[in-house]
């Protein structure tokens, strides 16, 4: 004959060792939420991610820029638009105008450069001054 196991409570009923129904759903909705957090976690870093990447393309696409109008020497007054052609998805606005200080009798040129990428929705603004003084 064999002994049965667990103890009896007071309303007579074998204690089982188990979990109850009740129990397994509470866990199952904590890991559930807590996965939900942590997903959107990540997700929130993967785009902080894709942005910082953006902006420094962005920023090296703006040196590069500037390089290449500091070799030209001198720009003309006025906006130019275009588009990289290492990397189509950037576009860059240039506006240049003049800026005269007499006492030094050089002409100085504020350039601003602008990257945009996200179809406009970015943009990275840099300026510089730049002067023909020799």
């Amino acid at each position: 004959m064999s002994r049965p196991t667990g103890k009896i409570d007071a309303r007579g009923r074998r204690g089982n060792r188990g979990f109850t129904l009740l129990e397994v759903i509470i866990a199952v909705a904590i890991i559930g939420s807590s996965l939900a957090i942590l997903l959107g976690a990540v997700n929130k870093n993967l785009l902080m991610a894709s942005q910082s990447k953006n902006i420094t393309i962005a920023s090296f696409l703006a040196q590069k820029k500037l390089g290449e109008i500091e070799l030209i020497g001198l720009p003309d007054i006025g906006n130019q638009q275009g588009v990289f052609e290492e990397a189509p998805d950037f576009s860059w606005y240039l506006s240049v105008q003049p800026y005269n200080i007499e006492q030094l009798g050089a002409d100085i040129r504020i350039v601003i450069l602008t990257i945009t990428w996200d179809e406009g929705n970015k943009e990275f603004t840099v300026g510089t001054a730049m002067s023909d003084y020799k």
